[in-house]
């Protein structure tokens, strides 16, 4: 086993003791809580988690079609969107780009394309928690002094979203890698749209988080801007972290830390576990549903 593997294998059996730890230490003062726990919420936090991850797939669809020229029928996307996301939680950042290179590779569609889409995908799906969570930053009293830079940086941020701008910083990548350069015909109406869809996806994630927590303690909502932003930026963060496979631990952290603002932080944790519990169900489920798909290429167009 390479040493890098088991550090971040190390790391999620330390980051998993800990909050195992912690709920035990603080079990008394959940027990409490027991009483308050609604089915019906958590159901709804269920179902709500399933429409935001098959609101992504026709985020990915539109990703493809708009700026790859694609066309992918909705269930051939949910089976490579599902499938290739279960290499989130293996060691490394590349397994989830892997895996969509080779389930639209199953269905005939050039690595080219699905360079771009990915590449769209990060940058629109990942871009937009980021700009959610700089209105966390917004919203909190602790930053209002840095409101003019903050109101800036959101400024910067729409206009690095230019094809223009794109364009050179991922050729520029590329050239380092000593990879084939892309062509970036797309508009800025088309990267803005996908990127307005991100945002407005993040708010159904955050929909469905704000009925999870509800399902197990009450929270007074003052100011829903705020929460809306809690998990983008938990989950963004969790991504970005290189030696977190899947984000474990530190999406947990980030939850804890900004939900500490609102609820005690053995609640804060017992929500962060629940909500990684809440999401390998629902992904599961999707992963086992995108195996029974069949691989057929009859509905792929792809402009060559």
């Amino acid at each position: 086993m390479k040493i890098k593997t088991a550090l971040k294998i190390s790391y999620m059996l330390l980051a998993l003791a800990f909050m195992v730890y912690y709920l035990a230490k603080n079990w008394g003062n959940l027990v409490q809580y027991q009483q308050q726990f609604n089915i019906m919420y958590m159901l709804v936090a269920v179902g709500l988690l399933w429409l935001a991850l098959a609101s992504h797939v026709i985020l990915m669809q539109l990703i493809f079609a708009d700026l790859a020229g694609v066309k992918i029928s909705f269930w051939k996307m949910f089976r490579i969107f599902n499938l290739a996301n279960l290499g989130r939680y293996l060691p490394g950042k590349l397994w989830s780009v892997m895996g969509m290179y080779y389930f639209t590779g199953e269905y005939g569609v050039s690595k080219k394309n699905t360079t771009l889409a990915v590449i769209a995908n990060e940058i629109g799906f990942k871009g937009a928690g980021l700009l959610l969570g700089v209105c966390y930053l917004l919203f909190s009293n602790s930053f209002q002094g840095y409101l003019p830079v903050l109101t800036l940086l959101l400024i910067a941020s729409l206009m690095a979203l230019h094809p223009g701008i794109i364009g050179r910083v991922i050729n520029f990548v590329l050239k380092l890698l000593k990879k084939e350069q892309l062509e970036i015909s797309f508009r800025y109406l088309t990267i803005l749209k996908l990127f307005l869809y991100s945002i407005l996806l993040w708010l159904i994630y955050s929909l469905a988080f704000y009925v999870l927590v509800r399902s197990i303690t009450s929270i007074e909502l003052r100011n829903p801007f705020k929460f809306a932003a809690i998990l983008p930026l938990s989950w963004t963060i969790g991504y970005i972290a290189l030696f977190a496979p899947g984000g474990f631990g530190v999406r947990e952290g980030m939850l804890v830390l900004l939900l500490g603002e609102m609820l005690p932080p053995e609640i804060a944790l017992a929500i962060a576990v629940v909500q990684r519990l809440w999401f390998l169900l629902v992904e599961g489920a999707n992963a086992l549903i995108a195996l029974a798909i069949p691989v057929r290429r009859d509905s792929i167009l792809e402009n060559r």
